[in-house]
């Protein structure tokens, strides 16, 4: 399974606009940053944020073959505006599979917009391009449906949790032994917002001590914000842990 990584930062892209602080400043490519999303395989997109346009035209990808949401905040669906069949030619016989609450936004966004509607159902795996794909709920968000994603290819298998706080308490430590864990990177240490363990983001430090409880393979860690250190020095800490790495755009793995 080939995963390409399209755009790795949190809710904000970095630098974000008007902030000094190190990462933002930072003259390191890798930590110029753009809406987290996935490809896989040459052929499934996970998630479009408003940088998608961007995205696709960077990395010379033309074609994609389904688009999969984990939720419908605006840094993972605001770039479908620009992939309506009606403005892309290539996008008229693409399905996009969401959560029937995922598509009750979308229906209300983007009312007419010629979208080839798939919804898929919780712990309800469905097969695209000979990937078996299963959707897991996990806690994020107070008022917005969310899930992840385990995807299969023979014996391998990802898991990709861009915007998570933990499993549901039925599914604690229920999934071990990925071979590749993609998950949250919103913060270091502390989780986001402050104040509540009812949803938000897993901090990366917490973040490493579930994958290894879960026995993940590798853990890359996305949708990194400006509360984290610079790549260089957010990779080397991640080093002296095992198999944890930090994600960049345009980062290319293989499982």
């Amino acid at each position: 399974m080939k995963i390409k990584v399209l755009g790795s930062s949190s809710g904000w892209a970095i630098p974000r606009l008007g902030c000094s602080c190190r990462i933002c400043c930072s003259t390191n490519e890798k930590d110029k940053r753009l809406r987290s999303t996935v490809l896989i395989n040459d052929s499934i997109l996970i998630d479009a944020g408003p940088d998608i346009y961007h995205q696709l035209l960077r990395f010379k990808i033309s074609k994609i073959n389904s688009i999969i949401l984990t939720h419908s905040h605006p840094d993972h669906i605001f770039g479908l505006h620009d992939l309506t069949p009606k403005k892309c030619k290539t996008m008229k016989k693409v399905p996009i599979y969401g959560s029937e609450k995922t598509w009750a936004v979308l229906d209300k966004i983007f009312p007419n917009a010629g979208f080839r509607k798939e919804i898929f159902r919780d712990y309800h795996p469905f097969e695209l391009n000979n990937l078996k794909i299963l959707p897991v709920p996990v806690i994020h968000a107070d008022n917005i449906h969310t899930v992840g994603f385990f995807i299969e290819e023979g014996q391998s298998v990802l898991g990709y949790f861009p915007d998570f706080l933990g499993f549901m308490k039925e599914d604690d430590k229920k999934y071990f032994e990925v071979d590749c864990l993609i998950l949250d990177g919103s913060t270091l240490k502390k989780p986001f917002p402050a104040g509540t363990n009812k949803w938000g983001h897993i901090s990366i430090l917490e973040g490493i001590r579930l994958a290894t409880e879960c026995r993940a393979k590798k853990t890359v860690f996305t949708h990194i914000g400006h509360r984290t250190p610079p790549y260089d020095d957010l990779s080397e800490l991640l080093r002296k842990k095992g198999e944890f790495y930090a994600a960049f755009d345009g980062m290319n793995l293989e499982i």
